[in-house]
């Protein structure tokens, strides 16, 4: 869908919408949706023809996703136009295919009707892009659009079932000026709202030490106001209500196929009041398939991978590509696809619209098609839970960041390839999830009362992934991190699996070897070997304990499945002399303006997106090639910084040292000057010694020494560490950085 990046005291409040019966975990029964978007007419604002749907069939697709124009489909309040939409269902029906509509309330292609006037009031006080959420009138109208859509067109041949929206696309209260729920019919709902969550507003004033005289004296809190939280339980709310009876209107009138979009990240989940447990219990309560966005995220798919599997929902993935890397990010996306199983239940394209990343990520993912639809089993298990608290999205000012959870969770995984489970505190809350299944539980974002709880209990609460291999066994050893991903599923009898692996790096190859840990995969016991899925040949590989190893080279982008089969590796199979391969690396990276990159990457060069805060420019200073950073001013960061990212090979033993000497030339420009911020035992960044510029207008060159890094891509654009400008106002010119293993 379309981006929208941003970097529990309160958490039963929807329990009367749903109860999950502890323990659920097996997804039901479902069939697999393998889909592309398309625009709601082709570009000649025609219907789709049988031919657009017979080149889709042949790719592979059973399914199209059509983007709804609520102007074109209800021009006046309550006349319908149906024609091109059934058009597009008789066409679809005709070759095989399914069209699933996709209901927009607001914002993108002909949403919401011109008809619709009011808007939606930030909390900086500007006027919304969509309606407001809480005008009756106009919600009733999108309710009736959408049902009345569903109703026409449900018994056609060609009906693949829909996707239903409510807000800013698919992320909810978002607004570029700000967040939404400001609005007059809004805060008038949420005064109608509160004394059924708190009574009394004697009760109310005791909570919060307040002194009200009634309820619509209870002001809507804006983010640093201390009643924040209160607003903010009533923004949730209002999410899982107005989903819930748009989703049960919907389910009145139609037993077909329904699925949800979660859109934006984790991060976002204060702002746009997108938590993801709220979508599993409505989809789990009304027969819902979600749809992670964003799945290229290899920490959102692995958290959805564990709701799915808790909540037994169904669920897709799709892609919402970036602007560069687009090969190796396709492929990243497409290899999440085992983090769903056993609730995997397909993939879905944005958008085929031929742009370059169509051009470039649709041919790969009707390549791997056959790969993903034979898929069957579960991604492997092991006692052992990360533990991710929602507090901060309720508003909680002493909750858990959730800006960095997604880096955080990928890291973890990427380190230990282990088969950990996912566990938000808003399963907790809700009964879905017992802490006491786990042998141990690593937090990732602060602890509560539940792990106070878990602890008490005799709980292992760890404080470092690292701990994880005491109660747990990784599934696949690898040579170096972020370089390859690899997800296996297991087949249901344990006696086979299926390791996918795809090269996601943009910039390096990965030269190493893969090993399979027949215990971290869950395997019964026995001899196995490995087999290229494509030919069914066994590869060059060597019996090692507990496993069976396999050297691999590969580019971006490269994907692979190996078979893991009963039996050990045919006589004649090649043994490689080294196996695993550790791999040594370079001692040193660098890149020099002007020559090729050595094992270190200066990232966004050229990039010209506003609001990004790592921006820069090529330049010539001095007769010198450099960049320099864009200013707070030209780039419009949030953050009002300028920063220049940096991402090294991470098989170079610099990117697994962890006392590095940075070195830096760069313009002595008067006042400025930066700081290294590196990825770090404190953090992501964590803040690295301060150089100075002696102000004398020339090249100059400084070196600092870092005593504790932990490179793992965890910052802005898989980032390893970056300088930032001590003067926004003005650029940043550099010419060379190197970085080399320093002494400890």
């Amino acid at each position: 869908m379309p981006r929208r990046l941003r970097p529990l005291a309160c958490a039963a409040f929807a329990a009367a919408l749903l109860t999950v019966p502890t323990g659920a975990s097996a997804a039901p029964a479902h069939s697999s949706t393998w889909a592309t978007q398309m625009q709601f007419t082709d570009n000649s604002g025609q219907p789709w023809s049988t031919d657009a749907f017979t080149e889709l069939k042949n790719d592979g697709m059973n399914t199209v996703e059509v983007n709804m124009a609520w102007n074109t489909l209800e021009p006046s309040r309550g006349t319908f136009n149906f024609t091109v939409l059934d058009t597009e269902l008789a066409n679809a029906a005709a070759v095989g295919l399914k069209v699933v509509p996709i209901f927009w309330q607001s914002v993108w292609g002909g949403n919401p009707a011109s008809w619709i006037t009011s808007h939606e009031l930030t909390d900086t006080g500007a006027v919304g892009n969509s309606p407001e959420w809480w005008n009756q009138a106009d919600q009733q109208e999108y309710f009736n659009y959408v049902t009345s859509t569903v109703k026409h067109i449900q018994h056609s041949a060609g009906y693949g079932g829909a996707i239903l929206n409510y807000g800013w696309l698919d992320a909810q209260w978002h607004e570029p000026s700000g967040i939404g729920g400001y609005g007059p019919a809004d805060v008038a709902k949420f005064h109608q709202w509160l004394p059924t969550r708190y009574g009394t507003i004697a009760r109310f004033n005791q909570r919060y030490h307040t002194t009200f005289a009634s309820f619509d004296d209870v002001p809507a809190a804006k983010i640093a106001d201390p009643l924040f939280p209160v607003f903010q339980a009533f923004r949730l709310w209002s999410v899982e209500d107005t989903y819930g009876r748009l989703t049960a209107a919907v389910r009145r009138i139609s037993n077909g196929p329904l699925f949800y979009y979660y859109g934006g990240h984790l991060g976002n989940a204060r702002d746009y009041g997108n938590l993801p447990d709220i979508f599993m219990r409505l989809a789990r309560k009304y027969r819902v398939t979600e749809i992670e966005d964003a799945a290229d995220s290899t920490g959102l798919s692995v958290l959805f991978g564990s709701l799915a599997r808790s909540y037994g929902v169904p669920l897709m993935q799709e892609w919402t590509a970036r602007d560069s890397g687009l090969a190796p990010e396709a492929a990243q996306w497409l290899v999440h696809y085992g983090f769903s199983m056993p609730a995997g239940a397909g993939e879905d394209f944005f958008i085929h619209d031929g742009t370059d990343k169509d051009k470039i990520g649709f041919p790969i993912y009707t390549k791997w098609l056959p790969h993903l639809k034979s898929i069957n089993g579960s991604y492997p298990q092991q006692p052992v839970a990360v533990y991710v608290s929602f507090a901060a999205a309720h508003g909680d000012p002493a909750g858990g960041d959730l800006g960095a959870v997604e880096n955080q969770l990928a890291g973890i995984w990427s380190r230990t390839q282990t088969g950990f489970t996912v566990v938000t505190d808003e399963e907790v809350a809700h009964h879905v999830v017992d802490l006491a299944k786990f042998k141990a539980v690593l937090p990732v974002n602060g602890t509560d009362s539940y792990l106070q709880s878990y602890a008490a209990r005799g709980g292992h609460v760890l404080t470092s992934d690292s701990q994880l291999s005491t109660y747990s066994k990784p599934y696949a050893t690898i040579t170096a991190a972020h370089l390859i991903e690899t997800v296996p599923t297991v087949a249901p009898d344990k006696k086979s699996a299926q390791i996918m692996i795809a090269e996601v790096n943009q910039f390096y190859d990965y030269n190493g070897s893969i090993t399979a840990n027949f215990a971290g995969l869950g395997m019964k016991p026995g001899k196995y070997h490995l087999v290229d899925a494509d030919t069914g040949a066994a590869i060059p590989q060597k019996a090692v304990t507990g496993g069976v190893c396999a050297p691999a080279q590969m580019t971006g982008a490269d994907m692979k499945e190996w078979d893991l089969v009963p039996g050990a590796a045919p006589s004649g199979t090649p043994v490689p002399a080294v196996c695993p391969i550790t791999g040594t690396g370079s001692t040193t990276v660098s890149n020099t303006i002007g020559e090729s990159p050595n094992g270190l990457q200066l990232l966004l060069i050229g990039n010209t997106g506003l609001g990004h805060d790592g921006n820069l420019r090529t330049v010539t200073v001095d007769g010198q090639q450099a960049v320099a950073t864009w200013t707070a001013q030209e780039s419009q960061a949030g953050c009002g910084c300028a920063n220049a990212y940096m991402q090294m090979d991470p098989g170079s033993q610099v990117a697994r040292a962890s006392h590095v000497d940075v070195t830096v030339n760069y313009w002595a420009a008067p006042g400025q000057g930066f700081q290294v911020q590196y990825d770090g035992a404190g953090g992501a960044y964590e803040n690295g010694p301060t150089v100075t510029s002696p102000g004398t207008g020339q090249w100059v060159t400084a070196t600092v020494h870092l005593t504790d890094a932990s490179f793992d891509e965890l910052q802005n654009e898989a980032a390893d560490l970056r300088l930032q400008a001590t003067d926004a106002a003005q650029p940043l010119t550099i010419h060379s950085v190197s970085l080399s293993v320093g002494a400890s």
